[in-house]
């Protein structure tokens, strides 16, 4: 996986983990003092900077889609993993192949891998995102890509690339459709619907 860029400027989502880690610091160690287990300048930094790896961790893994974090404010990264399966339309010899996309996400980090499935031509996986809350219930994804081809199997002309992909998820019908280029210059357009979450 790699970091992807958000609309979500992730500050107030941060500030409220370090307020967080504060908070379980002091009552951590009120606890050490009362136990009276060593002295308590001795716990308080590593304390507050443990407190603030558990709660980031926490946050970044599955607090993030938590959805009353979302109806306060702290997190807008819209949730796009998921399986998807539709076609893609080529420009090259107007050609439709079936194709999965499968998204693994965290609050900050994301990997995109797309299959051709029929035939099992090449696979995908992106080197670079960006993702945002496009409105009306809707998320932008768009990412570069690194494309393996798989020999014997691929057309003759067709070589390990680059490219593009713009895809367009609908939160509420789990419609993810878009457009992409490749330095081969070729590009297409993308129909798929979520499978599984």
């Amino acid at each position: 996986m790699h970091v992807y860029s958000s609309s979500d400027s992730r500050t107030s989502a941060l500030g409220m983990i370090a307020v967080c880690a504060v908070l379980m610091a002091i009552g951590l160690n009120a606890a050490f003092q009362a136990l009276s287990i060593g002295p308590a300048w001795l716990f308080s930094p590593p304390t507050v900077a443990a407190a603030f790896g558990l709660l980031y961790r926490v946050l970044d893994t599955v607090g993030w889609r938590w959805s009353w974090l979302h109806r306060l404010g702290l997190i807008q990264v819209p949730a796009v993993e998921g399986v998807y399966e539709g076609t893609l339309v080529s420009s090259y010899r107007m050609t439709t192949m079936p194709v999965r996309v499968c998204i693994d996400q965290t609050w900050t980090r994301i990997a995109i891998r797309f299959d051709v499935l029929e035939p099992m031509s090449s696979s995908s996986y992106s080197v670079a995102a960006g993702l945002s809350s496009d409105g009306h219930r809707r998320a932008r994804l768009t990412y570069t890509y690194r494309n393996q081809t798989r020999p014997g199997v691929a057309e003759s002309d067709m070589n390990d690339h680059d490219g593009t992909a713009e895809l367009v998820l609908d939160l509420e019908t789990s419609a993810l459709v878009g457009r992409y280029y490749n330095f081969r210059g070729r590009q297409g357009t993308l129909t798929l619907t979520r499978t599984s979450p």
